[in-house]
């Protein structure tokens, strides 16, 4: 089988499945990275029986690593902003003071929210989630979720002018 043939057969339907778990756009370029992986390993893959099979494992395993890998990338950013909190704790109390006020307002700004902008805020902004999951989550098409986010983001910029 040559990789046209390959690619033509496979690709939009591994998107498919990909595209159920991530946004489109990732899903794609998750996929070409397993089928040029496969392609450049078909040699060392000869006891492989069926193909579209192996893709398709290929393909969660490859979302697997992803997701281990946003988590790690998460977990690195929170202990960066827990260093940048003990920094600023260590700068001057009053920074600590305006720390916890900017946190008062902004915790008081998102509980002002609608409902489901506010779980679509906070699992956006709070923990780190893509629109595509999101829209997994609470079973809502991702432009609802962008619908959302753009009005959060607009009743929340106004929340912290006034308060």
């Amino acid at each position: 089988m040559d990789f046209d043939k390959l690619y033509t057969q496979l690709f939009p339907r591994l998107v498919q499945v990909a595209s159920a778990w991530m946004a489109s756009e990732e899903a794609e370029d998750l996929v070409q990275d397993v089928l040029v992986k496969l392609w450049e390993q078909r040699e060392r893959l000869s006891f492989v029986n069926n193909i579209e099979t192996y893709a398709f494992a290929a393909v969660r395993h490859k979302y697997l690593d992803y997701l281990k890998h946003k988590t790690y990338v998460r977990e690195h950013q929170h202990s960066v902003w827990a260093n940048m909190r003990l920094a600023c704790d260590l700068e001057s109390p009053t920074r600590d003071v305006e720390y916890r006020e900017l946190c008062n307002r902004v915790e008081w700004a998102v509980g002002q929210l609608p409902k489901r902008s506010r779980a679509v805020f906070v699992l956006s902004r709070f923990e780190d989630k893509t629109n595509a999951e999101i829209a997994i989550e609470m079973g809502i098409s991702v432009n609802t979720v962008e619908c959302h986010m753009t009005q959060a983001l607009r009743r929340m910029n106004y929340y912290l002018r006034v308060s």
